[in-house]
């Protein structure tokens, strides 16, 4: 049986994710951020971290809940190509993240009334009876494909 980490990410508005424990780099609480006019309503603010400006990115907003401002940040790490300089991105939190492990076992489809997920999840484990998304950050801050 093998298992891992993970991170389980809650956004707010009921939406809970999870990202691998290496991809979760650094937890912020109360962030400040700035406003980038023209942008999306999921994500209009870049935060300051490390001499880098970092698109802050609203996941409940962006699966169609309520956009709002958040207690905590979760700067993550991504890589587009495997072998590639790491790229950094950061992800609203309504509360602190929690570890968890997750076994082969646990592995589950997204249920249909996750479909909101299906662009930004590549897969999907099954936590004390909740399916528990996982996060693709490629697919949510890489380029979208032309």
């Amino acid at each position: 049986m093998s298992s891992m980490n993970a991170w389980v990410l809650d956004f707010g508005a009921g939406y809970k994710g999870s990202v691998a424990t290496r991809e979760l780099l650094h937890l912020i609480g109360v962030p400040s951020s700035f406003v980038v006019p023209s942008t999306p309503k999921y994500c209009h603010r870049v935060l300051f971290w490390q001499g880098n400006l970092l698109p802050l990115i609203d996941v409940a907003s962006r699966l169609g809940g309520e956009a709002g401002e958040a207690p905590f940040v979760a700067v993550v790490g991504y890589q587009q190509k495997r072998g590639e300089y790491p790229q950094f991105g950061a992800l609203q939190l309504a509360s602190p993240p929690s570890q968890v492990s997750v076994s082969d076992e646990q592995a589950c489809k997204l249920p249909p009334e996750f479909e909101v997920w299906n662009e930004l999840a590549i897969s999907c484990f099954e936590q004390e009876g909740i399916a528990v998304p996982i996060l693709n950050l490629n697919r949510l801050f890489g380029t979208p494909p032309i």
